[in-house]
């Protein structure tokens, strides 16, 4: 889903903060925002794709009692909505203080544009935090 939040529910979404605590450890946030032009897909039928990672600063193993359920992609008042397409618990030893989420089928903006990036996380009390990166760009999957 895109288009235009109310005014108070995107600067709520804005105003998220770039780091967590929950239960006494910190989280932030990493992207991977991609439009693939590869040859094998007709012009301007690519769609936004997002892979967002939930990482636990402290590097230790990502607890099974945290997870996340929406990711808001935001290009000043318009955003892409979605839910995730596919959540993984990385569990290579590099990998294990990570929550790794992917998304499909979004906007066709256009790549080299930076946007905002937020996630909700929930953890096993139904507490919802909401988790945002900023100036995070699209790439380009053909340069």
């Amino acid at each position: 889903m895109t288009g235009c939040l109310k005014h108070t529910d995107i600067d709520i979404l804005l105003s998220a903060p770039e780091e967590i605590e929950i239960d006494g450890r910190k989280y932030i946030l990493e992207t991977s925002l991609n439009r693939d032009f590869m040859p094998t897909y007709p012009p301007n039928e690519s769609r936004l794709t997002g892979g967002v990672s939930v990482i636990a600063v402290d590097s230790q193993p990502f607890p099974s009692s945290i997870d996340m359920n929406r990711l808001w992609v935001i290009k000043g008042r318009d955003y892409w909505e979605t839910e995730f397409s596919g959540i993984t618990r990385p569990t290579e030893p590099n990998n294990r203080h990570k929550l790794f989420g992917y998304a499909e089928n979004g906007p066709r903006w256009q790549p080299r544009i930076t946007v905002d990036v937020v996630v909700r996380i929930i953890d096993n009390n139904n507490q919802e935090y909401l988790l945002r990166t900023s100036g995070q760009e699209i790439h380009d999957s053909c340069k």
